[in-house]
């Protein structure tokens, strides 16, 4: 079990991201109603940390077009200033902003290089930075550039700084490694970031949890996680699913750390998540005449 020097389990942060990166891969619309239902069952169930939505164009990403609808008190994630300006028009004061060290995703999932996106996000991002969550997306590599050298990494830090106090290694295609994981969370740590995990993965959940392992001794106390494993990226080929918030809770339980949660409370969201997933099977099946 690990310990504060005071004795108490260590706490880690267990942040939801279900209802915004988990549905918007979706193919099959999911209703306001659900959105809000599963919001509030996450929440019922002692989640303090939840990425509600994302105020992305709805052309692009139809399963947050109600994105003024669906917020509620949890964090967003703004893509431009348009995007922003919706955030700000319902109140929300925390917001997840987005770049990659890979430019073919940057222009794929935003239509900009990186520079561009930091010129952009500059423009008009106001927020505190204790009130952000910077993503690098592709954080471990990607299918179209290959790995991420330490020095693209150094230079993703300093752009990710100038926004936010926090910095979410996303592992979007499920490639990570142990090395890198250790060796992203030194430099953010050297650099005064909080460093956060967002793992994804094809099928292995027992990777990405000993990924979350390495992240915890490493010096990672947040990581994200999404209801029943919903998720993936809509703007790559075979980015897997979300590490699935139950399972991240039951782990971090019986390793001894204090997340707040227990893997009971979340049976309603459960439900919920695995009705969407059914209905997104069932939709899939061959048709039989």
């Amino acid at each position: 079990m690990e310990r504060s020097k005071e004795g108490a389990a260590m706490k880690v942060s267990v942040y939801e991201v279900g209802p915004r990166d988990g549905i918007q891969g979706l193919e099959q619309p999911v209703s306001t109603e659900t959105k809000i239902q599963l919001i509030n069952a996450l929440y019922n169930a002692g989640l303090e940390n939840i990425e509600e939505t994302s105020f992305a164009h709805p052309r692009l990403v139809p399963q947050m077009a109600d994105a003024e609808d669906v917020y509620q008190q949890g964090s967003v994630l703004v893509m431009n200033k348009r995007g922003y300006d919706r955030a700000m028009s319902v109140g929300a004061e925390k917001i997840n902003i987005v770049f990659s060290p890979c430019e073919t995703f940057n222009i794929n999932n935003m239509g900009k290089t990186r520079s561009e996106i930091i010129l952009m996000y500059k423009t008009f991002m106001k927020i505190p930075k204790e009130n952000v969550r910077v993503y690098i997306s592709m954080a471990f590599g990607s299918p179209y550039s290959g790995a991420v050298s330490p020095i693209v990494m150094k230079n993703c830090l300093n752009d990710a700084k100038m926004f936010g106090n926090t910095v979410v290694f996303a592992d979007t295609i499920g490639t990570g490694s142990h090395n890198e994981v250790a060796l992203w969370t030194e430099m953010a740590i050297m650099k005064g970031l909080k460093p956060a995990l967002h793992l994804h993965h094809k099928g292995n959940e027992e990777k990405a949890l000993s990924l979350v392992k390495t992240g915890l001794m490493s010096g990672i106390k947040e990581f994200d996680s999404s209801i029943g494993g919903l998720g993936g990226c809509p703007f790559t080929e075979n980015s897997g699913s979300n590490l699935s918030t139950e399972i991240l809770v039951r782990h971090l339980n019986a390793w001894g750390f204090d997340c707040g949660l227990v893997e009971e409370d979340l049976q309603v969201a459960s439900v919920i998540a695995s009705r969407l997933l059914l209905a997104e099977k069932e939709a899939k099946l061959p048709v039989l005449l």
